[in-house]
């Protein structure tokens, strides 16, 4: 019996307020699906964040009814958890997947499901419990057993304490994971990972698109795509990388940016791809105004450039001022936790500055942070 293990698609991304990044989306979500149709896959796993928010627009809930849809009418399953981004943030209400149930989305919110092909497999699956509930979870892992004379899956979106060691990012440790099972399906990181687990497999799927930069060094180590997990005999996982839009980051020095810029250009146009690359750059000495104009001249080779980072030494005297290796990002959020806030709400923020384009978000995380919604 064959599984495909995905996640993190985070459906109705429009990432830095771009329409075509919003179709990557779309578009790499549905090769997943091809890609499960190609395997003849018993199931599809997906393990949290199928959206990026959790009332998604309504081309994001069309698109994923149209995809399980094609999935349900050659009799492969669609399995999901519940991630955060998925989790409404109001009591009472529901998460979005409930709509996808009448495509045939079977949701694992702390429950189960056997299939049965050349084997029997047993999936289980837990929704994402945040870090002020996680002890409650941790008992339900303490309490959860493979079962005897099956294959056992288990399906998690969590943050984890060796993988993800910053303060207030992770809920549970590996410890905390149930042992005697075969596949640890995980969601959660967006870079894939994968090793073993006692007897068993540990799979990070990842996101299947370069949600954040950040995520740009594993891309190009690693790729992105989905993990075709094979459970007929022992576990054999075998990544399956796709083509999505090139993303990264390149450094420009302006004592020469001419010839860099240049070499910037000639390098887009010699990579043939089907997309216009994103470039996230990093600004090694002073920028100008005659820099940043002719900057403007990647616009013909690139869908979008940013930049990320100013490596910048001033040595006036009235100044005397260095600044290097430092994200804007990371000096907004040592400016806001110095100030009181929790790391959480510093990174609500900074989601703020980096996704103002889209007006309906941002108020919503301004309410949530001066709590005037749940």
């Amino acid at each position: 019996m064959q599984l495909l293990h995905i996640s993190d698609t985070h459906l109705g991304k429009r990432q830095y307020g771009l329409e075509e990044r919003e179709s990557d989306v779309y578009e790499t979500f549905s090769n997943l699906i091809d890609l499960a149709i190609q395997e003849r896959v018993k199931a599809v796993v997906h393990t949290g964040d199928l959206f990026d928010q959790p009332n998604p627009p309504n081309n994001a809930i069309y698109h994923a009814l149209t995809e399980i849809k094609r999935l349900t009418e050659k009799g492969i399953m669609f399995l999901n958890i519940p991630g955060d981004h998925d989790t409404p943030k109001r009591n009472g209400e529901k998460y979005p997947q409930k709509i996808l149930e009448i495509a045939g989305l079977k949701l694992l919110n702390d429950s189960s499901i056997t299939l049965e092909d050349c084997v029997k497999v047993k999936i289980i699956g837990f929704k994402h419990t945040p870090t002020l509930t996680a002890e409650g979870l941790k008992d339900k892992l303490r309490n959860t057993k493979p079962e005897a004379g099956v294959k056992n899956v288990i399906m998690l979106h969590q943050g984890i304490k060796q993988i993800l060691p910053y303060a207030y990012s992770w809920q549970i440790s590996q410890g905390d994971l149930p042992s005697g099972f075969d596949y640890y399906a995980l969601g959660h990181f967006h870079t894939r990972m994968l090793q073993k687990f006692g007897n068993g497999m540990l799979g990070i799927a990842g996101s299947p698109e370069i949600i954040r930069e950040e995520e740009i060094e594993g891309y190009e180590k690693k790729g992105k795509g989905a993990f075709l997990v094979d459970l007929s005999k022992d576990v054999n996982v075998q990544p399956i990388n796709l083509d999505i839009r090139h993303q990264e980051v390149i450094a420009i020095d302006t004592n020469n940016f001419q010839q860099e810029i240049n070499k910037i250009i000639d390098k887009m146009k010699s990579l043939n791809n089907k997309k216009k690359p994103i470039l996230h750059l990093e600004i090694n000495g002073k920028p100008s105004k005659q820099m940043l104009e002719y900057m403007n001249r990647l616009q013909s080779v690139v869908l979008h450039y940013r930049i990320i980072k100013y490596n910048v030494s001033e040595t006036e005297n009235e100044l005397n001022v260095k600044v290097e290796n430092t994200t804007v990002n990371e000096l907004v959020r040592e400016f806001l936790t110095k100030r009181g806030y929790s790391k959480e709400d510093a990174d609500l923020l900074i989601e703020v500055i980096n996704d103002v384009e889209n007006e309906e978000k941002v108020n919503k995380t301004i309410k949530k942070i001066v709590g005037l919604v749940d």
